[in-house]
Order: structure tokens, then C-alpha cells, then sequence
């Protein structure tokens, strides 16, 4: 028995959910229904319909014309059933106030929570290469934060850039004007500079120091293809401390015994299972029942990503297989509030085949000399 369409409504800028269906940004919530896969009907505003038919040119574009008395409810549900679809699925964050009314107009929803996550986790050749490409300006601008870093004169123990002390906030106002003028966008960049570092998305303030780490999480979006990429490394400007060397190096061996079980049919939480043991062999601790150690791991080992920069699978305690199609990232990382954060953060795939390539192309070098 076929399943019932798939209705969203929403903008696309922001619900990834709706863009990924309708492959069209707009910036005002329009409807988009989905009878069969790939195939969809666009209902947006009359001011949108000429717009809709160029960019969108596999969808048919219907104008709504709400307004002389006809709630949005009614022009919807008259847009539904003007499609052949009285009832209709709906993802989990569907309006609540809309269902009701749409329901008072007789139509019939019911919840979908699968469909859509499992084929955005899912991705083909085309999104992959979307991915790595915006990777591949994410590592540009890694470098050029490296590059930056290494040209700083250093003052009593600061360093400075052109002519001020470097901070947190304008190391992260230089990667985000980096990705604006290459056509990326990228927001709550991470420049987290000494002890705040043993927050994990703490964005960073304050001045960067010689001898002391400095993370680096950038995860920005192409704002054409609207995938995203993420990496994060670590940097100290001069000599590291034992301590942080020894971090870095454990982080360095967890991130390798994730990535010698990366092949498809593994279950993620024996990814996320192998950086904990390597983590605990040197001493530091783990997620524990819920409860997280003073000295050590904090977080997951990975997340997948892709139109959201967090989206299936989960490498982490879940139930999530590597499957083809995946894409994620593996990221330990090790945090002490007397030290900092120490965190390494690549991108891999599950290729169509079978195959698990590693995207990111970047060396893991802690300092800068």
C-alpha cells in the first residue's frame, strides 16, 4: 500500500528539511508537497511563482493567494486537495497550530519522524562532492589561521595583529570575512583561546597566548550548494607544555583507532567505544552513566553532517551502523580546565561502494614555530 504524500511547510534558508525537498530558497514559508520521490508541487506566494519556475525547474509551481477572508489553513488545504491529497505525512517538527487547523479543514496528517532522516543521511555522489568541496575551502582557511598565527609578533606573552593584541574575537571576525568573500557563510565560529578551551563550544574571547592552546572549530556552509563541512584543530604559537603535548598526542591515537574501524556494517558506538579505551588507557576519563569527568573526554566522538551540521548518524552510544551514503565527522578531544581543550576534528565518508574515504586533507600539527 503506497504512503500517503509528504507535505512541509516552512522557509527553506533555515529548515533543511524543506530545502532539501524543494530545492529552493526562499526566505518566506511556502508549501511544498511530495508525491512521489523527486517529484514535488511548490505552492508559494505570487510575488515567489516567477522566481520558483527558474530556479526550481523540476517542480511545478502553484501561486497561493491567501488573504479577502481565506485563512492559511484554508488556502492550504485547498492546495492539497487540488493536488489529489487529503491526507498527507508530515515531518515530527511540523507546526502544531497549523496541523490543528489543516485537520479542521479535513485534511489528514500523520507524523512521519523517518522518511527525511533517513534519506538526508543517505547521500549520493552529488552531495558528497558538495561536502567536499566546501571541505576543501574549510581547510584554506585553516591554513590561513595558521599562517596568521605563525606571522604574530609576540608582546610580554601576547600575541599581537596589525598592531593589536590577537583575540579570540577578531581571529574569528578574520575566518568568517574568509568564507564571505570566497561564497561560504559561517557563524559561532570557535577561536577558543587557554583554559576557556575546556569548554567544548565555548566560542572564544580574549587574547591568544604564547605556549597555550588555541581551538579551532570552523564549520561553514556554501551558501549555493547549502552543505556544510567541519574540522577543528588545535594550535600553540611557540613551545607546548608536556602536558599539552601529551594531550595532543592522545588525542592524535583515539582519532586513529576510530578510523581503523571505519567500514561499513560497524556499529558506531564501537567507534565511539575504541577513542574512550584509548583515552582511558592514558589516563583520562570518560562519560561515564550519564555523568562527565573533571580531566578528559566531554562530548561524542562524531556527528553526521550535511545540509544541518548536525544530523544523522550519531557516533557515539546509539544504535547507528555505518551505512553507505554516510557522512560524518570523528572529533575526540580531551579538556582540562587548568590546561584547555584539545580537539582534532576530520570528515569522513561511507562512499556508495562501500568504501570509507576520509575527506579531510590536513596535517595535525599542535605548534607553531
Amino acid at each position: 500500500m503506497s504512503q500517503p504524500p509528504l507535505f512541509h511547510f516552512a522557509e527553506s534558508y533555515h529548515d533543511a528539511n524543506q530545502y532539501y525537498l524543494a530545492r529552493f530558497l526562499c526566505p518566506d514559508p511556502f508549501a511544498v508537497l511530495e508525491k512521489e520521490a523527486g517529484k514535488v508541487v511548490l505552492g508559494v506566494s505570487p510575488m515567489e511563482t516567477g522566481r520558483a519556475r527558474k530556479e526550481a525547474p523540476g517542480a511545478k509551481v502553484v501561486p497561493l493567494r491567501p488573504g479577502k477572508g481565506r485563512s492559511l489553513s484554508v488556502v492550504l488545504a485547498g492546495f492539497l486537495r487540488s493536488n489529489g491529497a487529503g491526507k498527507v505525512r508530515v515531518s515530527p517538527n511540523f507546526p502544531l497550530g497549523l496541523a490543528r487547523d489543516l485537520a479542521g479543514e479535513g485534511i489528514d496528517l500523520e507524523v512521519d519522524g523517518y522518511s527525511l532522516k533517513g534519506r538526508r543521511r543517505k547521500k549520493n555522489l552529488e552531495e558528497i562532492h558538495a561536502v567536499e568541496r566546501t571541505q576543501r575551502v574549510c581547510e584554506k582557511a585553516m591554513e590561513s589561521v595558521r599562517s596568521l598565527l605563525a606571522g604574530c609578533p609576540v608582546k610580554s606573552g601576547v600575541l599581537f595583529y596589525q598592531g593589536a593584541p590577537l583575540t579570540g574575537e577578531r581571529l574569528r571576525a578574520f575566518i568568517e570575512v574568509f568564507f564571505l568573500e570566497r561564497g561560504l557563510e559561517a557563524s559561532d565560529t570557535i577561536a577558543a583561546p587557554g583554559r576557556g578551551g575546556a569548554d567544548p563550544h565555548w566560542r572564544g574571547e580574549g587574547p591568544v597566548r604564547e605556549g597555550a592552546p588555541l581551538v579551532i572549530d570552523i564549520f561553514p556552509r556554501d551558501r549555493s550548494t547549502r552543505y556544510y563541512s567541519d574540522m577543528s584543530r588545535t594550535f600553540v604559537v611557540g613551545k607546548a607544555t608536556r602536558t599539552v603535548r601529551e594531550m595532543h598526542r592522545a588525542v592524535c591515537e583515539a582519532q586513529d583507532a576510530a578510523f581503523a574501524l571505519l567500514e561499513e556494517g560497524t556499529p558506531l558506538a564501537k567507534v565511539h567505544g575504541a577513542v574512550c579505551e584509548a583515552f582511558l588507557k592514558k589516563g583520562y576519563g570518560v562519560p561515564e552513566m550519564g555523568r562527565l569527568p573533571r580531566r578528559g573526554l566531554l562530548h561524542g566522538t562524531g556527528h553526521g553532517l550535511g545540509l544541518d551540521i548536525h544530523e544523522s548518524p550519531s557516533v557515539s552510544t546509539t544504535s547507528d551502523v555505518l551505512e553507505r551514503g554516510d557522512v560524518f565527522t570523528i572529533e575526540p578531544g580531551l579538556y582540562d580546565r587548568r590546561v584547555g581543550g584539545i580537539r582534532i576534528e576530520d570528515v569522513a565518508v561511507c562512499l556508495p561502494d562501500g568504501k570509507v574515504k576520509i575527506l579531510t586533507r590536513f596535517d595535525r600539527e599542535l605548534e607553531i614555530l
